[in-house]
């Protein structure tokens, strides 16, 4: 089945990424990526926006007992604040001035698993880190991909999906407790005229949405890796989605305007939405 998203926002971001619904405010919030900002967006389509000490905003995700775990440019944010007036930088993960972080989210255990690249996207010098919060040290937990991207866990999490977006291969790993994802393989290749997996949520019901950019659609895959919905937009820069709204029924998809000069398409950097007939989870909640 196809569907048409609807926009809902201006063109409010550069490279909005990272979506995530706020429990604690009932508003959907997500990062201008690339200019190192947060925004929450309100019912009537306002917004408000708030720098982060970064360059870099690559993800953020709510933590238990209020606040926020952020992705920064070369480590890792943390608020207690939900307002995140308190943020600050409490861990460094490289010094390496070539790369930033880039997505992550948290698993079922309440660990971090964040992805770096390359500013120039250079070929096998992405990494996933796992940090499992304050008092310990992060881990490298795998190299070698390029453009480490989204991440997600299946509703009864045993399984978690990833993307390395310039191989077209959205990944499945089954999810140990203790180690987090392991055996790593092939779940679907998206077509090549498609657009490439980018960010990615998974529903209620097990499916997994991936955003494709450059392809100015999100698809939604079967557990079994049957394509089942296409959601269309009128921009070709399609970069996450997740659920939300109060019962988490409704898709929210961000778009970037990267590279696109300021006459060519004016809706880009905006948030668009859509109902798609099933419902998300609560975000995972970082428990450091």
């Amino acid at each position: 089945m196809t569907i048409k998203a609807q926009r809902i926002t201006d063109s409010i971001a550069h490279h909005a990424e990272g979506p995530v619904w706020w429990a604690a405010t009932g508003r959907l919030r997500f990062v201008d990526m690339l200019h190192g900002a947060i925004i929450e967006i309100d019912d009537d389509g306002g917004h408000q926006r708030l720098e982060v000490p970064s360059r870099i905003a690559s993800m953020l995700r709510p933590r238990v007992g209020g606040g926020a775990v952020v992705g920064l440019e070369n480590g890792i944010g943390l608020a207690r604040q939900e307002d995140l007036s308190d943020l600050e930088q409490i861990v460094t993960l490289f010094e390496d001035s070539g790369l930033r972080t880039n997505e992550g989210g948290c698993d079922p255990q309440g660990r971090l698993w964040l992805g770096d690249m390359a500013y120039e996207k250079t070929e096998g010098a992405s990494s996933v880190y796992r940090w499992d919060g304050p008092g310990t040290e992060p881990q490298t937990a795998w190299d070698g991909a390029t453009i480490a991207n989204g991440i997600g866990w299946s509703p009864d999490g045993d399984l978690a999906y990833w993307n390395d977006t310039p191989t077209g291969q959205i990944t499945v790993f089954d999810h140990d407790p203790e180690r987090g994802p392991v055996d790593p393989r092939a779940f679907v290749r998206t077509p090549e005229d498609a657009g490439h997996p980018d960010g990615l949520t998974v529903d209620a019901e097990g499916g997994i949405w991936t955003a494709l950019n450059g392809g100015s659609a999100v698809h939604r895959y079967s557990p079994e890796g049957e394509l089942t919905e296409v959601i269309e937009l009128p921009v070709r820069q399609i970069t996450a989605c997740t659920f939300g709204g109060p019962d988490l029924d409704r898709l929210f998809i961000t778009t970037s305007r990267e590279n696109l000069p300021d006459d060519e398409e004016p809706a880009a950097g905006s948030i668009y939405a859509v109902e798609p007939g099933v419902r998300g989870m609560q975000p995972l909640a970082f428990g450091g």
